[in-house]
């Protein structure tokens, strides 16, 4: 990243977490596919490039709003291309998680898999690694009752 502000005093301090607390400006734009992902930091600033290239060659006009922890190797996304069809959810989808294998990044950060992430989390985890969390899921709930079906089909 080429910018940056730090806070010299607190009523800086304040301004800048208002901005931050402020981040459901991005709503106005409807309907919204919020992202939650991790990796590198040093990678940070080549992968939202990427995601922002890719958002314009498929979905020109749209609303990308890059968010969160950063420090942490965690960003957010909130996308709206002002179709909330199934099919622009999954070109958008692709638009952020394609580049992630890549730079050893993950579809999650601290939101978990679920659902919406279920098909994607082979882009960011190795066979080997899929097969491991599979056998703790059994050991761990034998009946499938935890979550069932949020990650793992058993």
């Amino acid at each position: 990243m080429l910018d940056a502000v730090l806070a010299e005093n607190e009523a800086q301090r304040r301004s800048i977490w208002a901005i931050r607390d402020d981040v459901g400006q991005a709503n106005r734009f409807v309907p919204m596919v919020a992202f939650d992902v991790s990796l590198r930091i040093s990678a940070m600033d080549a992968y939202v490039q990427q995601v922002k290239a890719n958002m314009a060659a498929r979905f020109p006009g749209h609303h990308l709003f890059a968010f969160g922890h950063i420090a942490d190797g965690n960003i957010h996304f909130a996308i709206s291309v002002g179709d909330g069809s199934a099919e622009a959810r999954r070109g958008i989808e692709a638009a952020v998680y394609e580049p992630l294998p890549a730079i050893a990044g993950s579809v999650s950060a601290e939101h978990g898999i679920g659902l919406e992430k279920k098909p994607y989390l082979p882009l960011c985890r190795s066979e080997a690694e899929l097969a491991t969390m599979r056998l703790m899921k059994s050991a761990l709930d034998p009946t499938g009752l935890l979550n069932a079906g949020k990650v793992f089909d058993l």
